[in-house]
């Protein structure tokens, strides 16, 4: 159990003496970036890189504009037929009660007319 102390208290030294020699403490975590330094993107200033991206923007927007459209006929073509078949089934549904209603009022026009 001492063994262990001494082992992470020799750990913990090392640690604070390498933190301590380099010129910005933590800096350089050998090469890996900590949550604390900033981290610049390498293709930032590249011409290539902006190409690339200009390119992919486009590609993009041209693939978006064509699936759209293509979305937007297939919808029609499913949804046309659907729509027209709920619109006549309601227009048939509402005949249906229009005449009902109508039969009423006048049986109920008949009932209470007055007699001579």
């Amino acid at each position: 159990m001492a063994d262990d102390k001494d082992i992470l208290g020799k750990a913990d030294a090392l640690l604070r003496r390498h933190a301590l020699s380099t010129p910005a403490a933590g800096a350089d975590a050998g090469g890996v970036p900590t949550l604390t330094d900033m981290v610049e993107d390498p293709h930032a200033n590249d011409p290539a890189g902006e190409l690339a991206r200009e390119v992919f923007r486009r590609v993009m927007a041209e693939v978006e504009g064509r699936l759209a459209a293509d979305l937007e006929n297939r919808l029609a073509q499913h949804l046309v037929p659907q729509v027209h078949a709920a619109v006549a089934s309601a227009l048939g549904d509402l005949r249906q009660e229009l005449a009902n209603a109508i039969g009423d009022a006048v049986a109920e026009a008949i009932k209470n007319r007055p007699v001579k």
